[in-house]
């Protein structure tokens, strides 16, 4: 696996080429978030394991997002989210989320989203602009495929209120993971047995 910090990566399995019809993974990063940071690169190689291809999105600018290039670079490297399954961690989660409402024609086969918000965040007004009004979640349930939402106890980055208030729109229970706090490398977490056991159960159905 490459570990450049800041380019995207396409995790393939053994005898499993790009265009292989087993469906994939796309993990996607938060703010001052990279392919190789926190645990992303211990599910990829979780589920690659299993025989499933994993791409790794790498979002320009990760401390100064910016929704229109993190957008386009979302398409660019993922391509469709049609029939795929998503892990979004923190900022990735509405990202992806816009991505969903902005292409109506694409339908993940499940997400896994991970301590995020769909909506303004009253303790994060510096991310005002690029979460704006947030998405009408309730509305692209349909489309969205199985959820399934993980989120510590204690969060100290995002209040476990929003991540909540996030799954209940969505219609799921959430997973809670003790001490896990943000989900971060800082936070002591390199490894997410819930967020890759979630994955597995969304790839098997």
């Amino acid at each position: 696996m490459s570990e450049k910090h800041h380019d995207p990566v396409t995790d393939l399995p053994d005898g499993v080429d790009a265009d292989s019809v087993r469906p994939r993974v796309v993990i996607v990063h938060g703010f001052n978030g990279y392919p190789a940071k926190h645990w992303f690169p211990w599910l990829a190689s979780e589920l690659v394991g299993e025989g499933f291809p994993v791409t790794r999105v790498a979002l320009p600018e990760p401390t100064r997002p910016d929704p229109g290039a993190w957008a386009a670079a979302l398409a660019e490297q993922a391509g469709t989210l049609d029939g795929a399954v998503v892990v979004a961690h923190s900022l990735g989660c509405i990202t992806v989320l816009s991505h969903l409402e902005q292409h109506p024609e694409q339908r993940p086969r499940g997400l896994v989203l991970v301590a995020g918000f769909d909506a303004p965040v009253a303790a994060l007004p510096e991310l005002d602009d690029y979460i704006g009004d947030g998405v009408g979640t309730e509305e692209l349930l349909p489309r969205l495929g199985e959820v399934a939402v993980v989120m510590s106890d204690g969060d100290h980055i995002v209040p476990n209120a929003d991540t909540a208030a996030m799954a209940k729109r969505l219609g799921v229970e959430p997973t809670v993971v003790p001490g896990a706090k943000h989900f971060l490398y800082s936070d002591g977490v390199t490894e997410v047995p819930e967020v890759r056991d979630a994955a597995l159960r969304i790839l098997s159905e």
